[in-house]
C-alpha cells in the first residue's frame, strides 16, 4: 500500500526588521539572551514610556553623575590637554565625541553672541551734524574711485546700509557666517600647528583633536564672558560680577600652553616659545579670517 508522502515544509524565515517576537529584538530580529541585544544593543524592553518615565530620562540624562556630559566637561575645564590624551589613547566610551563637543559649544556660543545686546553700536559715526536720511548723502561724498566703476554703487550701498544702523546688521551677517568659516580656519589652523610639531611628528588628527577641544573650551568661557556682560548690563548691581567675569578671557592663553604640554609632551621651555610662535600664527590667521566673513557679510547685505 502505497504511503502518503508529507507536504513539504515551508522554511522558516527570520522575523522582518521591526516586527519583533516573543524573545526576539525588535529591531533587528535576533535572539535575545539577556537585558540587550548582542546584535545592534538594543535594550529589550521597548515599551512606550509614560511621560514620567521620558522625564526621569531626560533629567537623569542631563544631572547624573556618571553622564558623559558632566564627565567631559569636567576634564575639558580643569584638566587641560586631558580630554584629547583620553581620546588618543583610546579612552573613548565615558565622553562626549570631540565633534559633537565642539558643534554643542559652538552653537550655544553663536546664538548667544546674537541674542546679544553688547553689540549695538558696532561702528560709531559722528552724528552731531547728520540729519535723518543724510546715511545715503554722506555715503555718496566718500570717494570709491580707487575701486572698478562697476562696484562703486554697490560700495556706497554697503556704507549707507552700515551707517543707518551703526553696523548691527553688519554683524548679525558675520556672526551668522563665522560658524562656516570655522570649518576652514580650525584645519588650516591645526595643520600651521603641526608643522612645529615636526619631529616627533604628530598626526594631523592629533592637532584637529587638540583645537576642537580647546575651541570648545574658548566658546565656553566667551559665552559665560558674554552672559555675564549682558546681565551687568540689565541688573546693575551685577556689574562687578561681570567685570570679574571679563578676567576669564585671560585664562584662554594659560589653558592653551597647559593644553600643549599635556597633549605634545615638550618641555615647559620649548612649549612657551610654541605657544609664542602658535599664538602669533593665530592671531594673522584669525585676522584674515574675520576679514573674509566681514567683507562676505557686507556683500549680502
Amino acid at each position: 500500500m502505497k504511503s502518503e508522502s508529507a507536504p513539504p515544509r515551508t522554511p522558516q524565515l527570520p522575523p522582518p526588521i521591526g516586527a519583533g517576537t516573543a524573545g526576539s529584538c525588535r529591531n533587528c530580529g535576533t535572539l535575545l539572551t539577556g537585558r540587550y541585544c548582542a546584535n545592534c544593543s538594543q535594550a529589550a524592553d521597548v515599551h512606550v514610556p509614560s511621560t514620567r518615565e521620558l522625564m526621569h530620562e531626560a533629567l537623569e540624562g542631563v544631572t547624573h553623575s556618571d553622564s558623559r556630559l558632566w564627565r567631559t566637561l569636567y576634564l575639558l575645564w580643569f584638566k587641560p590637554g586631558q580630554l584629547t590624551r583620553e581620546f588618543v589613547v583610546g579612552r573613548r566610551a565615558a565622553y562626549l565625541p570631540p565633534f559633537r563637543l565642539y558643534l554643542v559649544l559652538s552653537i550655544l556660543f553663536f546664538l548667544v553672541a546674537s541674542l546679544s545686546n553688547s553689540h549695538a553700536n558696532f561702528v560709531k559715526f559722528d552724528r552731531s551734524t547728520a540729519q535723518v536720511g543724510s546715511a545715503e548723502a554722506t555715503c555718496a561724498s566718500v570717494n570709491f574711485t580707487w575701486l572698478r566703476q562697476d562696484w562703486s554703487p554697490r560700495a556706497q550701498h554697503i556704507c549707507s546700509e552700515i551707517r543707518r544702523d551703526d553696523g548691527a546688521n553688519l554683524l548679525h551677517l558675520a556672526i551668522a557666517t563665522m560658524p562656516r568659516a570655522m570649518f576652514i580656519f580650525l584645519p588650516l589652523v591645526a595643520f600651521l600647528h603641526m608643522l612645529m610639531y615636526w619631529r616627533p611628528r604628530h598626526r594631523y588628527a592629533e592637532h584637529l583633536l587638540f583645537f576642537l577641544h580647546v575651541h570648545a573650551f574658548f566658546f565656553s568661557v566667551i559665552t559665560v564672558v558674554v552672559l555675564s556682560n549682558d546681565a551687568g548690563e540689565t541688573w546693575p548691581f551685577l556689574a562687578k560680577a561681570a567685570g570679574l567675569a571679563t578676567l576669564l578671557l585671560w585664562v584662554l592663553p594659560v589653558y592653551t600652553v597647559i593644553a600643549m604640554r599635556q597633549v605634545f609632551g615638550r618641555s615647559w621651555t620649548r612649549t612657551f616659545f610654541k605657544a609664542c610662535a602658535l599664538f602669533a600664527v593665530y592671531f594673522v590667521v584669525l585676522n584674515v579670517t574675520l576679514l573674509g566673513v566681514f567683507v562676505y557679510a557686507a556683500l549680502q547685505m
